[in-house]
């Protein structure tokens, strides 16, 4: 199975509720035996579970946290589409296109195309 990692940065974020979810469409977190989801930073959870679908972590409402998340992503249909939930602050997505990495700051609920991905 083709994968590539993206990276996914909480720069001094702070939760608006007690759950906060990473969703992709178009693809798949391709969590198994060869790769696996790395997390940095200074995040307490109270809870985490991983799908290939969604990451889904909860703090208290209103913890501000500053965390790096690595995850390999297997999107063979093209682009795939990453949501992030339920968040104030800076959150940014990267990921490697043929020319290069490419960033683009992520609003809290507001999908975004990872376009040029390259699987």
């Amino acid at each position: 199975m083709a994968m590539s990692m993206i990276t996914i940065n909480f720069q001094n974020t702070t939760l608006t509720t007690t759950t906060s979810q990473i969703l992709i469409q178009n693809g798949n977190f391709a969590l198994d035996t060869t790769s696996a989801l790395s997390m940095s930073g200074t995040i307490s959870f109270s809870s985490l579970y991983i799908t290939s679908g969604a990451i889904n972590f909860n703090v208290e409402s209103g913890t501000s946290f500053t965390a790096s998340v690595m995850v390999p992503v297997n999107a063979p249909g093209g682009a795939p589409v990453i949501e992030i939930t339920n968040f104030a602050g800076t959150v940014t997505v990267t990921w490697p296109t043929f020319s290069g990495l490419q960033t683009q700051t992520v609003m809290s609920g507001d999908p975004i195309t990872l376009n040029g991905f390259a699987n």
